[in-house]
């Protein structure tokens, strides 16, 4: 048995790409190193067209660990050789615990730790691919491979209750008391200081300071759906003429983006703003942020939305409905929180919505107050580390693999009991 915070972590990510799972792997191996901890950072390489999350990780003074034919794309060769890297690795750096995030990782991740016997094995659900990814003799394939890991998982963490509640009971990936519910945690500081306009995003978007400015953030990828987004931008114009769009983002389907805007008449009203690396002058400029996806966990735009002080409209998929504050209030088709609005993923049902929150300016500033408040509490970067610590540590010593001792934090609450049901 070892004892005291020098064992290892060992965390791998398929790709540090924007999102919020990369923005995750960077901070928590940051903190736990902070902690004391040896914590390492493994990872595949971002592909041309995606944003990458590399630069913070270096601000961050994290030194990833490159799998270079590690992509979440399906290859059998290069997922073979990715294994056996991470095989070598794991038997080179004899961590106790891994913490795998996103699927691809999280099969050869933790394929590599059975073979190498690695004691602790985690796995976070951010998302998950059984929902509007592939088809449906693919899916079940995914399906069973999720459900043989499960058994060979010490803790499955899910990001919001919602999605805990899929993988239990819906998809059945491990029985209930195996799966855990621990909210993300973010440095949102930044975004916390947000107060009013700043103007360059929209002189970007030739959108004066009186005109109303509504955005989209995220990757142009199919399940995030942008063209939604659009269709929602030509209702939206309709009633209101003098409003403007910004995209920010980029991927495999700008292109189609910018057709549609060709094509509906959208030129000059749309602008498509690209990755931005500092979001807070984005939000800062918004009025409204629109979510289109078809599939969620917990979205780092809407976070990164409460916490600038800004409302949404969001659809209702995934983990999204547990991000809404207060007592829902049922409108035309929709439901009004008191920090934004859920839609089903109907572009007339988002435009009702979007006229409504665009023509009550108090109603955009008290929903914007009420998600700030939601952000600050429960989504910091310090609850996220103290959780994942209590966790790590419960399983090290249930596992026997780690001696009760002074210098590892006792929880005073077991993080399973925390947060489960």
């Amino acid at each position: 048995m070892k004892s005291g915070r020098g064992f290892t972590i060992a965390r791998l990510i398929a790709r540090l790409n924007v999102g919020g799972p990369s923005t995750q792997a960077i901070l928590m191996t940051e903190a736990f190193q902070k902690k004391g901890y040896r914590a390492l950072l493994l990872t595949g390489e971002v592909p041309a067209g995606e944003g990458s999350m590399e630069y913070l990780a270096h601000e961050r003074g994290v030194r990833p660990i490159k799998i270079t034919k590690l992509s979440r794309q399906l290859s059998s060769a290069a997922d073979l050789q990715s294994f056996w890297r991470l095989v070598r690795l794991f038997r080179r750096e004899r961590p106790m615990i891994l913490h795998t995030h996103t699927a691809k990782a999280g099969t050869l991740g933790r394929l590599a730790a059975m073979v190498t016997g690695v004691p602790v094995r985690v796995h976070t659900f951010h998302g998950h691919v059984f929902s509007g990814y592939f088809s449906p003799g693919l899916t079940r394939i995914f399906l069973a491979i999720e459900r043989f890991l499960g058994r060979h998982t010490d803790c499955i963490i899910a990001i919001s209750r919602s999605q805990r509640q899929e993988l239990v009971e819906i998809y059945k990936i491990a029985p209930p008391d195996k799966v855990v519910t621990i909210p993300l945690g973010f440095d949102l500081d930044r975004f916390l200081q947000v107060n009013g306009q700043e103007g360059s995003l929209r002189a970007a978007a030739g959108c004066s300071r009186e005109a109303a400015l509504v955005g989209w953030i995220g990757r142009m990828t199919a399940i995030k759906a942008p063209a939604l987004f659009l269709e929602s931008a030509v209702r939206i114009r309709a009633a209101l003429p003098s409003v403007q769009f910004v995209m920010v983002g980029d991927g495999e389907l700008r292109a189609d983006c910018e057709a549609h805007i060709r094509q509906t008449g959208l030129h000059g009203k749309v602008v498509l703003a690209g990755w931005k690396r500092d979001l807070s002058p984005v939000y800062a400029d918004l009025d409204l942020l629109l979510l289109t996806s078809i599939n969620e966990g917990t979205p780092l735009a809407l976070l990164e939305a409460m916490a600038s002080g800004r409302p949404f409209i969001a659809t209702d998929v995934g983990g999204v409905r547990d991000l809404m504050t207060g007592t829902a209030r049922r409108e035309q088709g929709w439901e009004r929180f008191e920090n934004g609005i859920l839609v089903p993923r109907d572009s007339r049902r988002i435009a009702e919505a979007a006229q409504y929150l665009l023509l009550r300016p108090e109603l955009r500033q008290e929903m914007g107050r009420a998600g700030r408040e939601f952000v600050r509490n429960h989504y910091s970067c310090g609850r996220l580390a103290a959780d994942l610590e209590q966790l790590y540590v419960q399983l090290a010593r249930q596992k026997k693999c780690l001696e009760e001792n002074n210098d590892v934090p006792s929880p005073s609450e077991p993080a399973i009991a925390k947060y489960s049901p």
